[in-house]
């Protein structure tokens, strides 16, 4: 196992409190937190980006109070948050991400499992030109992506209402990701299954977080290999931790 030692850390300014409640009005004030955080980094992000962040920030304000997509749909601090985590695989600073950010560079199809609200997956979809499947069990969490994609016009998305069975997958992917699915050990069997041979597989984790890198090993992966870096959250400092494994 290797672990960064270097750390990104990725400070958004404060949200805006003053009221701020309307879809179009909390979008607006997502664009500016991500524009502000991203700046220093110098991320290479397509034309538009912003854009398209802004319409799904609209949409999810619109859909997630009545659909319980995330606990804050109408936090901008919060959206923006987990806009910024999920940027993280193509923003790290950390020299030791550039394999990573090759293969993101090189992939032509990348997998997110469980894709709850959009994230990561259409958040990096709209920031990468690879194609994407979002594979999401739950029915309103799915049309919700299905409409969010189509605010965002965004082509390279296809959303797919299943519960992901590794017996069921065929090995045709080059990245697989998961940020929220469950128990990683999940997440490892069904990635081994939809990667091709030298895909990686990618899990958003805390850094305290229990990665059991045999099951991994039992399920088809190897070389473990941790990057740290933190993103604010409101008042906090929250240490996050992208977990890599390569499918040999």
């Amino acid at each position: 196992m290797t672990v960064s030692r270097e750390t990104s850390r990725i400070r958004p300014p404060r949200a805006v409190r003053s009221p701020v409640s309307d879809p179009k009005s909390i979008a607006a004030e997502v664009r500016r937190l991500v524009e502000a955080a991203l700046s220093p980094l110098n991320a290479n992000l397509p034309d538009g980006f912003l854009d398209r962040i802004e319409k799904f920030a609209a949409t999810l304000a619109l859909w997630g109070n009545r659909t319980n997509l995330t606990a804050h749909p109408d936090d901008p601090g919060e959206i923006a948050f987990h806009i910024i985590d999920s940027l993280t695989p193509l923003t790290l600073g950390d020299p030791a991400a550039d394999s990573m950010k090759a293969s993101f560079a090189r992939a032509s199809r990348i997998l997110d499992v469980g894709s709850g609200a959009g994230f990561p997956g259409l958040i990096l979809a709209s920031a990468a030109s690879a194609q994407f499947t979002l594979a999401e069990a739950r029915r309103k969490r799915a049309s919700f992506l299905t409409a969010s994609s189509v605010e965002m016009g965004l082509t390279n998305v296809t959303v797919e209402q299943r519960r992901l069975s590794p017996s069921a997958l065929d090995a045709t992917f080059d990245i697989a990701i998961s940020r929220a699915l469950g128990p990683p050990e999940d997440f490892y069997a069904i990635a081994a299954a939809a990667l091709l041979n030298g895909g990686i597989a990618i899990l958003y984790a805390n850094p305290d977080q229990r990665i059991d890198a045999r099951a991994a090993r039992s399920s088809g992966l190897s070389g473990e290999h941790r990057l740290a870096n933190s993103v604010r959250r409101g008042e906090l400092e929250i240490g996050r931790t992208l977990v890599v494994f390569r499918k040999p």
